[in-house]
């Protein structure tokens, strides 16, 4: 018997609040989780990474600023009960649902018109990505969530024989954990899909992000595979944002499903330390509130996001006045080194892969779009556009003001997608860049030859990271919306020394 009265208006004015809440606050169950490894957690910089965590979800929440500048794409699931009654306009009001809340609440919009031809931005954050499930009896559930665009390029769908079996699926979710856990913001929350088709498997793994942290499959025996991939993982040594340590990820999941007798497809999906999720019953739920308490009631009963939000705020460190001076139990300042930038490439020579630095003045963010202008500049004129000789790049794509900063979030991106370019750009008179992630060989090289640096900061801190941006001054390619040339000024901006002028990258340090 149907029992609801489902509308497109009703779903969008949920979407909208969802996106606002999601943003600026941290899944309960992800924060708890985060909170008892940073407990379990033993070297310095690995309890650093986690204390950087643990503050952007105090800051983000006390601010109302994005935990990660990657506001993302919006993913939308309805699951409806196969009694009820689905209007097919049911998405129809989304979109602009999408646009209001991306502008409401200053998030970054990231989303292209088309994916091959222009790649031009829609400045709205729109098309959501919206997908109907029909599931057995009444009621429906309306899940909602922000992915940002670097943990999903890490994810990956495989047509595994099916002779592969459990030791199959096993050993390709370890190869991919091990190749690209760093660019996807660790620690993980991993979903995996396994059945279904090539098309449907990656919503399979995408469902398997929204089970709570520590809540096993009910079968017993995708339990235990569940069991030994974290135990796996966790023993690679990648470690909080991939900076070496015990914790990977935070938990495995996996959803299976039918599939034909000659398949088995599995679709590995990385979810970041910072999982924007949220699933709610529409059965019991009227209406939301603007202040978002309704929505932080329900957070608080439904499986998806278990203890209240309250904990965000409580059981994190306060770090307004300890951040900003960047004294974190877990690393004392006198291991700290203090750059200012612009920096020599004598001073560059003195670091070694893994020093902990704090840097203070310009940087230029440029990101994948601003990399190809300014190879065409360089081809052109055989000089780097905008004075950029002897700068530092730091790759990035910040959101707009707010809470009285010139940014309300910023964090690196990963660096990998630059390699393309940057042994150019070094060698044309880049002398370090800022990201996430390993990089390849090439650049490693490049860093060598031209005695330049590679520094990393930490990825899913963006709020936190946000507090040390003392300005923010558009200098080129504004069209590009947020990945235009920007010229930001730092303030004791915590980062790690990446790669350093002989070729030492800690990233295989840590790994070794």
């Amino acid at each position: 018997m149907r029992t609801l009265e489902l509308n497109g208006a009703r779903v969008a004015e949920l979407v909208e609040e969802a996106i606002g809440y999601l943003a600026t606050h941290l899944r309960p169950d992800v924060h708890d989780a985060l909170a008892a490894a940073r407990c379990d957690a033993c070297g310095a910089r690995e309890c650093f990474v986690f204390d950087q965590l643990l503050a952007n979800a105090a800051v983000a929440a006390d601010d109302h600023t994005p935990l990660c500048q990657d506001t993302g794409s919006v993913w939308v699931c309805l699951e409806v009960g196969r009694e009820e009654l689905i209007p097919g306009d049911i998405f129809d009001q989304v979109d602009d649902a999408v646009a209001r809340a991306y502008e409401r609440t200053a998030l970054r919009k990231s989303i292209l018109a088309d994916a091959l031809v222009g790649r031009s931005n829609t400045k709205t954050n729109t098309p959501a990505f919206c997908e109907l499930e029909l599931r057995p009896g009444t009621g429906a559930t309306l899940h909602v969530m922000l992915k940002g665009g670097g943990s999903d390029n890490a994810s990956q769908v495989v047509m595994l024989p099916p002779g592969a079996g459990f030791e199959g699926i096993e050993e390709a979710v370890i190869e991919r954990v091990r190749h690209k856990a760093s660019c996807a913001c660790p620690p993980l929350v991993l979903g995996l899909g396994v059945g279904s088709t090539f098309d449907r498997v990656g919503h399979l793994a995408k469902k398997a992000l929204l089970r709570p942290v520590g809540q096993s499959s009910d079968d017993p025996r995708v339990a235990e595979l569940e069991k030994r991939l974290l135990s796996r993982i966790n023993q690679l040594g990648i470690g909080p944002a991939g900076l070496g340590g015990a914790c990977t990820a935070l938990s495995v999941a996996i959803e299976t499903a039918p599939c034909h007798i000659a398949a088995l497809p599995l679709a590995i999906q990385m979810g970041c330390s910072a999982m924007r999720s949220v699933s709610i019953d529409l059965a019991t739920t009227s209406g939301l509130s603007r202040k978002g308490s309704s929505l932080e009631d329900r957070s608080a009963k439904t499986p998806s996001a278990a203890p209240a939000l309250a904990s965000n705020r409580s059981d994190s460190p306060r770090t307004h006045d300890a951040v900003d001076r960047f004294r974190v139990p877990s690393l004392s300042e006198e291991g700290i080194l203090r750059l200012h930038l612009p920096v020599s490439r004598d001073e560059l020579m003195t670091l070694h892969a893994g020093d902990a630095v704090l840097l203070s003045g310009p940087v230029y963010t440029m990101r994948d779009a601003g990399h190809m202008r300014a190879l065409a500049e360089l081809q052109a004129t055989g000089r780097l556009p905008f004075d950029l000789q002897g700068q530092t790049l730091f790759y990035a794509g910040p959101t707009p003001a707010a809470a009285g900063r010139p940014v309300g979030a910023v964090g690196p991106t990963t660096a990998s997608r630059m390699d393309f370019a940057t042994p150019q750009l070094l060698e044309a008179g880049i002398v370090a860049c800022i990201g996430k992630g390993e990089r390849s060989q090439r650049v490693r090289d490049a860093c060598v030859a031209t005695g330049s640096v590679y520094f990393a900061a930490v990825g899913g801190a963006a709020s936190f990271l946000a507090q040390h941006v003392s300005s923010a001054t558009p200098v080129a390619w504004e069209d590009l919306g947020t990945e235009a040339l920007v010229r930001m000024e730092l303030k004791d901006f915590p980062a790690f020394v990446a790669i350093d002028t002989r070729g030492m990258d800690l990233y295989q340090e840590v790994t070794a």
